[in-house]
């Protein structure tokens, strides 16, 4: 026979210590929970999460990922999600509030939180609190297992940031100061960074150096720093910032000239990541711009992090 009991209800809130994450770090927090009704709380449950967003034009192109069992999957060997249990058939009182510490750490792999157009990471500490539901067995049973209902829930977003010493794209190790060069039948472009890693909200430095081997007529010469973003079969390229050297660039034959530059980084968080669905690189590059004719171009890869500031 089951029997009519009142609806139990609470408040959840969450709070995460304001300290700035990296992977691998502790994240503290701390849980407080305001009961509506008193009630017998079954199982307080606190998960923290990683979510990796697949972004497809269709539903037919997503049919492959479903069926391979990849959709949501991170290549990163993080565990989607971490949980912990913070209460256990513990009583609370109307009104009163209760606090709960809890800590989580952070896989080490872990993927730094990007919100890009379309590439989108996030992360997130949620915790609710389970109890018998309206409608409960007046005696043991198979349904006094079954009766469970999620009483309050609540969630909060965290960032984590990306390490400065992680520079691997593509699984190399990016030289702490790139240089690359390429040639042309009209000149010979060589560019050197002052570093290969930058912070968001910091700026690439470098130089360029241009030896002509004919003259050269060209609309403009600049440097670009340009981000390339992918998830899933979603792409863009989008230039941040760019800085013109020459306009209009003339050159003579056998000549050589020196510039340096700066190029500004975003102050977004969108760093350098190589995942399953998602990935974001970072270039710069140095275009002479000839208008109608093919561009002479070299580039460089550059790794973006991530930090509070």
């Amino acid at each position: 026979m089951l029997r009519r009991s009142s609806s139990p209800s609470a408040d959840i809130s969450v709070s995460i210590d304001s300290r700035p994450l990296y992977p691998g770090d502790l994240v503290e927090a701390e849980i407080t929970v305001t009961p509506g009704s008193t009630f017998l709380a079954s199982v307080g449950h606190v998960r923290l999460s990683q979510t990796e967003l697949l972004r497809i034009d269709s539903a037919r192109d997503a049919v492959p990922q479903m069926m391979a069992g990849r959709r949501g999957r991170s290549r990163f060997g993080a565990p989607e999600h971490l949980d912990h249990v913070f209460l256990e058939d513990s009583p609370l009182e109307e009104g009163v509030a209760y606090r709960y510490p809890v800590q989580l750490r952070l896989p080490v792999p872990a993927p730094p939180t990007v919100k890009a157009k379309y590439a989108q990471i996030t992360w997130k500490l949620t915790a609710s609190i389970l109890a018998r539901s309206d409608w409960v067995p007046s005696r043991d049973g198979l349904l006094a297992n079954l009766a469970m209902g999620r009483v309050g829930e609540n969630s909060q977003e965290l960032v984590v940031f990306a390490h400065p010493n992680a520079s691997y794209i593509g699984g190399e190790r990016l030289p702490d100061q790139p240089t690359a060069a390429r040639g042309f039948r009209h000149a010979n472009l060589d560019l050197s960074l002052h570093s290969g890693l930058a912070p968001n909200g910091g700026a690439i430095e470098g130089d360029l150096s241009v030896k002509t081997l004919k003259a050269v007529r060209a609309r403009e010469l600049r440097v670009e720093l340009v981000r390339w973003e992918r998830s899933g079969n979603k792409q863009a390229r989008v230039v941040e910032s760019r800085q013109v050297l020459q306009r209009p660039a003339l050159q003579d034959a056998q000549q050589q000239t020196d510039w340096a530059f700066r190029l500004p980084v975003p102050d977004r968080l969108m760093p350098s990541v190589l995942g399953q669905h998602t990935f974001v690189g970072w270039q710069v590059r140095a275009v002479i711009d000839r208008a109608l004719r093919p561009n002479l171009t070299v580039s460089q890869l550059v790794q973006v992090y991530t930090s509070p500031q």
